[in-house]
């Protein structure tokens, strides 16, 4: 048997390898290729990505093309929320933050991080500006309560309509005392209206106890200040398509609530076609939590 002998190449042989594949200055090629090389399989690659981006911006001019500019392409009953039917949920301010529902605060602390009441009337003064400024001929003024049809919707002029309540930012929205007011809206859903032109706000403890601690409840909104039965929503301001201008009509809700007691809050919309039997995703309610670290007695 003859014994074969291995040869194993040095080290330097190996990187002079490598520097030619990088440049071989004999040839005159980078990486393998000459420059004739680079310049063909570039000028292919930036035809085959032009045509490849036009082709993508071109199929998406023609989808776009389609589609509605102001609502969705499928709403209401052609929409997949009607599989269980059309039901607006309810929203609530102030909400500092959206994982935090507990509404917490001291009516004698006033900017203080933990337990101050100030970052709750900076969180609803932020969120009335944004959301309910007024814009000169974007909206009408509807005397009756009648559903609007029109491409203009109705005006919604909070500070007219809630400046003889205690609701309001002069008095701190109610917290410098143990008396706060919550903003109750109902959610905005494409060609949704209420059965009954109307729609109630009913605002409770969530259990029997919360119940007993929740001392009175006072509902302030249009047509209906000072209620103790009931907020209101009229149905002027629906349905909702999107109108320039637009802005989603909502209740005050005033809470008397005993001094260093944590009191769970749910509140629901009342009206023939808003179910709320469903408390597990709360379906047409929302749910919130109030605890008034002192009282300031009245």
């Amino acid at each position: 048997m003859v014994q074969q002998e291995f040869v194993f190449d040095d080290a330097d042989h190996h990187v002079e390898q490598k520097e030619s594949f990088v440049w071989n200055s004999r040839t005159r090629e980078f990486l393998g290729r000459d420059g004739a090389s680079w310049a063909k399989i570039s000028f292919f690659y930036a035809i085959f990505y032009t045509c490849l981006a036009s082709f993508f911006v071109g199929m998406l001019a023609v989808f776009v093309s389609f589609m509605p500019r102001d609502v969705p392409t499928y709403f209401g009953e052609t929409s997949t929320m009607s599989q269980r039917g059309l039901n607006p949920g309810l929203g609530f301010r102030p909400m500092v933050d959206v994982e935090d529902h507990l509404i917490h605060y001291d009516p004698v602390a006033i900017d203080n991080p933990v337990d101050g009441y100030l970052r709750y009337v900076r969180n609803l003064k932020n969120f009335l500006n944004a959301k309910y400024d007024s814009v000169e001929g974007e909206t009408v003024n509807c005397k009756t309560n009648k559903t609007n049809e029109g491409d203009k919707s109705c005006s919604f002029d909070y500070k007219t309509i809630f400046k003889n309540t205690p609701c309001t930012e002069e008095n701190s929205f109610g917290y410098q005392s143990n008396r706060p007011c919550v903003l109750v809206k109902l959610n905005k859903i494409i060609s949704w209206q209420p059965a009954g032109n109307v729609v109630g706000i009913k605002c409770d403890g969530e259990t029997s106890v919360d119940r007993d601690n929740l001392r009175q409840v006072i509902y302030h909104s249009e047509e209906s200040l000072n209620s103790n039965v009931q907020g209101q929503l009229l149905g002027k301001y629906f349905p909702y398509y999107n109108q320039k201008g637009y802005r989603a009509p909502f209740v005050w809700v005033q809470f008397d609530i005993a001094p260093n007691t944590l009191v769970n809050i749910e509140c629901r919309g009342i009206a023939d076609n808003i179910d709320t039997s469903d408390r597990l995703n709360r379906r047409g309610m929302t749910k919130f939590s109030l605890f008034v670290g002192k009282s300031l007695s009245k």
